[in-house]
């Protein structure tokens, strides 16, 4: 199995350090940082280079949705997944739109966290099939319009369409394709605006909700 460098970001030292000393009982995971609040993370994560950062929704100092922003702008391979305490549906929404491929509560069981870290590191989306499901019904069309986009969607944009989940980058997506980056950009265009949705972030949850992939986890 592959290693995974993972950070963590929480306020709570207990918690912090509690969780730390569960996943690093794990061969394949190794945590490379603990950080106390948005601020550290961000530069931490350029120090330490993780494949996953694990962060509190509510941390302090830059919030969660910022700090995932400028994380994801710093280097886009590395996969951020939120931990709450909170099952509120607007938290998940604020992730997804800046950059999170997870949204975990912490009441998750071990094993399925564990779980949840290696999807993550290998770009596929992590989220609680109930918030899952809230998710797609903000962000997708409406009923009424869903054949009507499935059918107006090319070959090509549908296979683009079942990649963007995975986090997957337009260098990426060209390279499994075998086409250019700059195609890959003219297609996600097309596609955002062919299914009236906002960002890849929608995209990716529309594909998770039309049943194009399957890589949503059940965390509960």
């Amino acid at each position: 199995m592959n290693q995974v460098k993972v950070l963590l970001a929480d306020d709570k030292e207990i918690f912090r350090e509690g969780l730390a000393r569960l996943l690093e009982e794990q061969e394949h995971i190794e945590v490379v940082s603990q950080c106390s609040n948005g601020k550290q993370a961000i530069e931490k994560v350029k120090e330490t280079e993780p494949d996953v950062v694990l962060m509190d929704s509510n941390i302090s100092e830059c919030d969660s949705s910022k700090a995932t922003q400028q994380i994801k702008g710093s280097s886009a391979k590395v996969k951020v997944a939120m931990l709450t305490d909170s099952k509120g549906e607007e938290e998940l929404f604020s992730a997804i739109e800046a950059g999170a491929t997870g949204y975990l509560v912490k009441d998750v069981k071990v094993d399925d966290l564990v779980k949840s870290i290696d999807l993550l590191a290998k770009g596929e989306v992590v989220v609680s099939p109930h918030l899952a499901g809230a998710l797609v019904r903000k962000v997708a069309p409406t009923k009424a319009k869903e054949a009507e986009v499935k059918d107006d969607l090319t070959e090509r944009e549908t296979e683009i369409l079942k990649l963007l989940p995975r986090g997957t980058t337009n260098k990426q997506i060209a390279e499994t394709l075998f086409i250019t980056e700059n195609t890959v950009k003219v297609h996600v265009k097309s596609i955002l605006e062919k299914t009236r949705l906002r960002n890849r972030q929608h995209a990716a949850a529309f594909a998770v909700q039309k049943g194009l992939v399957t890589d949503v986890m059940d965390t509960e």
